[in-house]
């Protein structure tokens, strides 16, 4: 529902060098045509299979490298500092300042961060819930960059996925507040 939201918001979003004109569409068509035969079969699947590779080890590294700044930040005690800056914020909401922590190493790196959540010991456990939700639906600066580099060599902005992806964290948490409430069987809380 979140994605399906900011896709109708996004549908209205101006490009700048937007181009209506279709025999440019049409030229380009012509120029990236591939007339695919077994002659040239076992090259394609080759590369399209090193290129997944690369990708696939891109990602691992960024996700390591991300977990190591969080264990970085752990031990350095930044995490600490950042909780207790926004404490009193989480106090004013009745939030254990425990969820800080997740939080930052969530808007970090997802997976650290919904793991860090989901061991939080508190008696409404719908609010666990809520912010994974903001968690899954924003995806993390590592996730953010994952997607820069590899956009990085064409003319898309990230400006646009930055706001969208926050936009979805946002509407996630917030459908999932609402089905919370409204439909009983799905209030998990203690």
């Amino acid at each position: 529902m979140a994605s399906l939201t900011v896709g109708i918001l996004f549908r209205f979003w101006k490009y700048k060098n937007k181009s209506n004109n279709i025999s440019d569409f049409n030229v380009l068509k012509k120029e990236t045509k591939i007339t695919p035969n077994f002659g040239n079969l076992g090259t394609i699947l080759q590369n399209s299979i090193m290129s997944s590779i690369n990708t696939i080890i891109m990602i691992g590294g960024f996700v390591m490298l991300f977990s190591v700044i969080i264990s970085i930040l752990n031990n350095t005690k930044m995490f600490d500092v950042l909780s207790f800056m926004i404490s009193p914020l989480l106090n004013k909401i009745s939030l254990p300042a425990s969820f800080a922590n997740g939080l930052f190493a969530g808007i970090v790196e997802l997976t650290n961060g919904v793991s860090i959540i989901a061991k939080i010991p508190f008696k409404a456990i719908s609010v666990n819930i809520i912010i994974c939700a903001f968690l899954l639906g924003f995806g993390g600066i590592s996730i953010l960059l994952q997607v820069l580099s590899i956009t990085s060599t064409s003319d898309i902005s990230i400006k646009p996925y930055i706001i969208g992806k926050f936009l979805q964290g946002c509407f996630a948490a917030f459908y999932t507040y609402l089905l919370l409430q409204n439909f009983a069987f799905l209030n998990f809380d203690i």
